[in-house]
C-alpha cells in the first residue's frame, strides 16, 4: 500500500508540475518570449537541450518544459525541434554515469557494460544528425509534427484532462500565485518535475515487483530483436524513462546475462517509449504546439528505428570498434568521456 500511495503522489506531482509550469509560464511570457526568440539559434538550441538533459538527466522534463513553452507561444516549433534534438542526446548520459559505477570482477567486465551505455549515444548521435538536417532543410518534423498535432488534438482533448487537472491542482496553485514570485515558482516546478521523472520510473517498477522481475522480464525476451523492441517501447513507456530502462541493462551486460547485439534492438525501442511523459505533458497541457511537441519526439523515435532496427549489425560494429580500437575503454577514459559529454554543450552555449 505504501508504494501504491508513492506512485499517486509521484503522479500528481508530476500533474501539477507541468500544469505550474504552464500557467506560471504564461504569465511571465512578455518578459521571456523576446529573449527566447533571439537568443536561441538552432545550434544553441540543439546544445541547450543537450546540456540541459545532461545536468537534470532526464529529457522527459526538458521536452515537457519546451512543450509547455511552445503551448504558450514562447518558443515556436523549430526551436522546440532542435531542443529535443540536443534532448534526445544528452539522456545518454545516465546510462554512461550507470556504466561507469557499477562494480566489475574484469576490465573487460566494465567494458560490456559500458558498451551499452555507448551504443545508445552512438545512436543518438548519428540520429541528431539525420534529424536535424531533415529539420534544418525541410522543415519537416516542425511541418509534419503541427499538421498531424492539428488533425488529431481535438480528439485527444475529448479526454477532458485539463480540466480534470484544473480540478485537483488550481486552489494551490493560485495560493502559491498570491505568495511567492511567478519566476520562482517556475524554477521551483522545474525542481519538482525532474524530482518526480527521477523516481517515478523506480516507484513504478517496484509496485510491479521489483527491480529483479524487471530485469528477469527483460532478459527473457530478447531472443528475437523485433521482440525485444517492442519490450523497450512498452517498458520505457510505462515507466516514462529510457534512462531507468536501458540502465537496467548495463548490469545485466557486465554479469554477461546479455550481449550487446541482443541488446540494441531494446535501447531503439526504449528510445521510442521515451516520449510518453511527453505525450502526457502535452495531454495536461492542451495546446495544438504541445501535441505537436509530443508528435516530433515520437517521429525521432520511429525514424531512428526505421533506419537501424533493419541495421543492428552496423550499431553494434560501430560500437564495437569505437570501444576496443578507436578509445581502447577503460575507467579512466570513461570519466574524461563523461565530463566532455558536459563541457562541449556548455562551451557551445557560451561561445554562440
Amino acid at each position: 500500500m505504501k508504494k501504491v500511495v508513492r506512485l499517486i503522489s509521484l503522479i500528481y506531482l508530476f500533474i501539477f508540475s507541468i500544469e505550474l509550469i504552464r500557467r506560471t509560464s504564461l504569465f511571465l511570457a512578455p518578459n521571456i518570449k523576446d529573449f527566447l526568440l533571439q537568443s536561441l539559434t538552432p545550434i544553441k538550441a540543439i546544445s541547450v537541450g543537450w546540456f540541459t538533459t545532461s545536468i537534470v538527466q532526464s529529457s522527459g522534463a526538458v521536452a515537457s518544459i519546451a512543450a509547455a513553452f511552445a503551448g504558450n507561444n514562447l518558443i515556436n516549433l523549430q526551436t522546440v525541434v532542435y531542443i529535443l534534438i540536443g534532448a534526445s542526446l544528452g539522456t545518454t548520459i545516465t546510462a554512461l554515469i550507470i556504466s561507469l559505477i557499477t562494480v566489475t570482477k574484469q576490465k573487460k567486465d566494465f567494458r560490456h557494460g559500458f558498451e551499452i551505455a555507448l551504443s545508445y549515444s552512438i545512436y543518438s548521435a548519428f540520429l541528431v544528425v539525420i534529424v536535424f538536417l531533415l529539420e534544418h532543410y525541410l522543415e519537416l518534423f516542425s511541418k509534419l509534427s503541427f499538421f498531424l498535432a492539428s488533425i488529431l488534438g481535438g480528439k485527444i482533448s475529448l479526454l477532458k484532462v485539463p480540466n480534470f487537472v484544473d480540478l485537483i491542482t488550481s486552489q494551490i496553485i493560485n495560493l502559491l500565485f498570491e505568495k511567492i514570485n511567478k519566476f520562482a515558482l517556475l524554477l521551483f516546478a522545474f525542481v519538482i518535475l525532474t524530482f518526480t521523472l527521477k523516481y517515478l520510473g523506480k516507484s513504478i517498477i517496484e509496485v510491479l515487483g521489483g527491480e529483479d522481475k524487471a530485469k528477469k522480464f527483460i532478459n527473457k525476451y530478447f531472443d528475437s530483436k523485433y521482440k525485444s523492441y517492442f519490450i523497450g517501447v512498452f517498458l520505457t513507456a510505462i515507466v516514462f524513462s529510457s534512462s531507468i530502462t536501458i540502465g537496467l541493462l548495463v548490469p545485466l551486460a557486465v554479469s554477461r546475462l546479455i550481449s550487446l547485439k541482443k541488446a540494441i534492438p531494446f535501447i531503439l525501442g526504449a528510445d521510442l517509449g521515451t516520449a510518453s511523459d511527453v505525450f502526457l505533458a502535452s495531454i495536461i497541457i492542451g495546446k495544438t504546439t504541445a501535441y505537436a511537441t509530443s508528435i516530433t519526439y515520437t517521429l525521432f523515435g520511429i525514424i531512428g528505428a526505421l533506419i537501424f532496427l533493419p541495421n543492428v549489425n552496423f550499431l553494434h560494429k560501430t560500437t564495437k570498434y569505437v570501444s576496443k580500437k578507436l578509445i581502447k575503454i577503460s575507467r579512466k577514459k570513461a570519466l574524461y568521456i563523461l565530463i566532455a559529454f558536459i563541457l562541449i554543450p556548455l562551451g557551445i552555449i557560451l561561445i554562440s
